[in-house]
């Protein structure tokens, strides 16, 4: 590595370490007013829009919304439904009026943290809506025990991991709120036309294979740049699966992480990324409520699929090596998978008739794991969140009562 590099590497490493310290101290000593920040990445994500619909509808305050392409996120909230005219203002995430927004509001709202991470301060209150709660070790904390992301309160979707999150990131008493993720509400069907713009036959079976990251965009700027060996790996299964589900006549969509730096180009699938997907006015979790089942690995979206009741294959080819290098939390995680492991052709014959067959071989075990896991299924998740803030103190009169009862949801079914 060059001398210029080094000395890159390093001033960006001294300005993440300031930068919280700079935050904190702006959150500390500005005024509080009455508005509300919210911030997801990307800039669809479903946790965030959800929150902004729920704020439009009944926040009287200001409603802020920061966002990294403001042009992505007026499209956003347009194809959501959701009213702008003088409800939301969509602020650039890196500027100063942005930040200005977030040190003095009286609520903020983030799925991945926001400037730093800096700590908790009294009169102003810091929600983690966060983006999952799935199996890996280390998701709200270092080896060391220190705390990622700080926060007066932080949503989850089952008692199970929701309790380990909220140790790992040292909550305070009573801020774990055990609501469900927001973006489960985008459960629906969407217009065949929506989804044939995207490559799918909307008169075929579809699952859908949403693989984590291995190595993120971040790390591959600082590595060598060659691909890593286990997404090979990954890929030559995936390709196995696809050539057999193809078989039994359903589709393979591959949905790509946005922060992976590894390829998943598999023959005979179809890739939609994040930018397809807004270019064609369909939302991630729209799209998963179409599906008739999910591929997945270590990643959380199995839990908030979960809910639908529908077959969850898991393909871990790097099973092993995964729990060397990253490792599972709970430690006993993978022995309370909702589906099978998908692996051999017996496997993937099987899953076929399962998601031929609406789930119905799985049903018992999807059961069994949502009841271990304490899995919430309830809908109205972004109004809960209003609910439980308000009860807390943390709206004062600004937040109007809920026009309608919460209700068990019912998820829509696939013919």
């Amino acid at each position: 590595m060059r001398d210029h590099q080094v000395l890159t590497v390093l001033a960006r490493r001294i300005v993440r370490r300031v930068k919280p310290w700079v935050v904190w101290l702006l959150l500390l000593t500005t005024p509080k007013r009455p508005y509300v920040v919210v911030h997801g990445y990307p800039d669809s994500e479903g946790n965030s829009v959800e929150m902004v619909r729920a704020l439009v509808d009944r926040y009287g305050g200001g409603v802020y919304l920061l966002a990294d392409s403001p042009v992505t996120a007026r499209k956003v909230l347009r194809d959501a439904r959701i009213d702008q005219s003088e409800r939301v203002a969509i602020l650039q995430y890196k500027s100063l009026r942005a930040l200005f927004r977030f040190v003095t509001a009286e609520v903020s709202l983030f799925t991945h943290g926001v400037y730093g991470c800096p700590r908790r301060v009294p009169r102003k209150t810091l929600v983690n809506l966060w983006h999952g709660g799935g199996i890996k070790v280390g998701i709200m904390a270092d080896e060391r025990g220190r705390p990622y992301v700080h926060a007066d309160y932080l949503v989850a979707a089952t008692r199970w991991k929701g309790a380990i999150m909220a140790r790992q990131c040292r909550l305070p008493d009573g801020g774990l709120l055990l609501t469900g993720n927001p973006r489960v509400d985008q459960f629906g069907e969407v217009d065949p036309g929506a989804l044939k713009s995207v490559g799918i036959d909307p008169a075929r079976p579809f699952v859908v294979w949403m693989p984590t990251f291995r190595r993120s965009t971040r790390q591959l700027a600082t590595s060598t740049g060659a691909e890593d060996p286990g997404a090979d790996l990954v890929n030559a299964s995936a390709q196995v699966v696809v050539d057999g589900l193809a078989n039994a006549g359903i589709q393979v969509v591959v949905k790509p992480h946005p922060s992976d730096a590894d390829r998943h180009e598999i023959a005979g699938a179809i890739t939609v990324t994040n930018d397809a997907l807004v270019q064609n006015g369909v939302f991630l979790y729209q799209l998963l409520g179409c599906a008739n089942g999910l591929l997945t690995d270590y990643s959380s979206v199995w839990i908030d699929y979960l809910t639908l009741d529908r077959p969850i294959g898991f393909l871990v080819p790097d099973e092993a090596t995964y729990a060397d290098s990253r490792g599972f939390d709970p430690p006993d995680a993978l022995e309370w998978l909702p589906g099978p492991r998908v692996r051999t052709a017996a496997d993937i014959a099987a899953f076929a008739e399962d998601v031929l067959s609406k789930g119905a071989l799985t049903e018992a075990r999807r059961r069994e794991v949502s009841e271990h896991i304490g899995l919430v299924r309830e809908s109205g998740v972004a109004e809960r969140i209003l609910d439980e803030l308000a009860a807390k103190g943390r709206f004062g009169p600004r937040l109007s009562p809920l026009r309608t009862e919460m209700v068990t949801v019912e998820r829509p079914t696939r013919n």
